[in-house]
């Protein structure tokens, strides 16, 4: 059987019952795949990319490329995370899934996942000390390209995406810092959205699930499955 891997962010989740995000549906949309989802809320890029190589490496050694089909949803840059031996001491809930978090089950490690807002000791100390708005985008970027070059080179199909257009501004292709690694991504094979916030807001016709929200509802996902991402598959000839 073919194989489809998904990951990303809250926008690409497949725990939560109350919600069917978009690889749910391209599941639906594909089912003569298998699918595994790497996702979880407030990952951030690092934890994405580590996670999809992963599983993919794992996959491959039963499954051969051509039957392998990957979608990544990237999320924002100010999001991060550490790998630590022992599990860091984590003092307040801050509406995480699991943290610290670990995707190889023998690994005697895990990641710790931080988001700006959280009120952890960890999170205030990165983002007080350390964190600056250049430094998560190269990161993002760094982490975009390794997934794309470790892709690339098993020749698996592939597509990428935003969950908003704050991953990847424009303002990049030109920035001193970040040109030299923007114009290194593939864009070929992303899709050809601003993000899929943006694409819901403006052309879903439809309402968000909370007011205020930026998560795209169960029929925004349907929606953006169909018309955004199963198109853009056929016209590379992908399924």
């Amino acid at each position: 059987m073919k194989k489809l891997i998904t990951g990303g962010c809250s926008f690409s989740e497949c725990i939560s019952p109350w919600i069917m995000t978009w690889p749910k549906h391209l599941a639906n949309a594909l089912f003569n795949y298998e699918h595994t989802s790497t996702a979880m809320g407030s990952q951030g890029n690092g934890l994405i990319s580590r996670r999809i190589i992963y599983q993919v490496t794992e996959t491959l050694k039963t499954t051969a490329a051509e039957d392998v089909l990957v979608g990544v949803m990237w999320s924002g840059p100010d999001r991060h995370d550490f790998y630590v031996q022992r599990t860091p001491e984590v003092l307040e809930s801050d509406n995480w899934m699991e943290n610290p978090t670990k995707f190889i089950k023998e690994s005697s490690g895990a990641w710790a996942i931080m988001n700006r807002s959280w009120k952890m000791h960890h999170a205030r100390l990165y983002y007080t000390e350390f964190h600056t708005q250049v430094g998560s985008i190269i990161y993002t970027l760094e982490h975009i390209l390794r997934t794309q070059w470790f892709l690339k080179q098993h020749n698996i199909k592939y597509f990428m995406t935003t969950y908003t257009g704050e991953v990847i501004p424009d303002y990049l292709k030109t920035f001193i810092d970040t040109k030299h690694l923007y114009n290194e991504i593939d864009f070929a094979n992303f899709l050809p959205v601003v993000g899929e916030y943006e694409w819901c807001r403006d052309y879903s016709e439809l309402d968000f699930r909370v007011p205020g929200d930026s998560h795209p509802s169960t029929e925004q996902h349907e929606k953006f499955t169909q018309h955004v991402i199963v198109k853009f598959l056929k016209e590379k000839n992908y399924i």
